[in-house]
């Protein structure tokens, strides 16, 4: 586990106190829970489905109509995702 510190108002402090208390477990783990659930809220994980569907997204970017770039193959990451062009 990596440790990182933050500084929280003293009322935040009291609640993860109380709540620690309450529940018979460390401050540390209250704190790692309510990070954890606030972090799924916010920025729920992907399933396999979703990313999926985002991958497809992305290939879309990739020229296919038209007149296709010579180099193509060569800098299929740059046409892709962008980036640097390989010479």
């Amino acid at each position: 586990m990596q440790r990182i510190s933050v500084h929280i108002p003293e009322e935040t402090k009291q609640r993860i106190n109380f709540i620690a208390q309450s529940e018979s477990k460390p401050e540390a783990e209250i704190i790692r829970e309510a990070i954890d659930e606030g972090l799924e809220q916010i920025y729920p994980q992907k399933n396999s489905g979703q990313a999926l569907l985002d991958l497809a997204k992305m290939a879309e970017k990739i020229p296919t109509k038209g007149k296709l770039p010579k180099d193509l193959i060569k800098n299929l990451d740059y046409y892709t995702w962008g980036g640097e062009k390989r010479e």
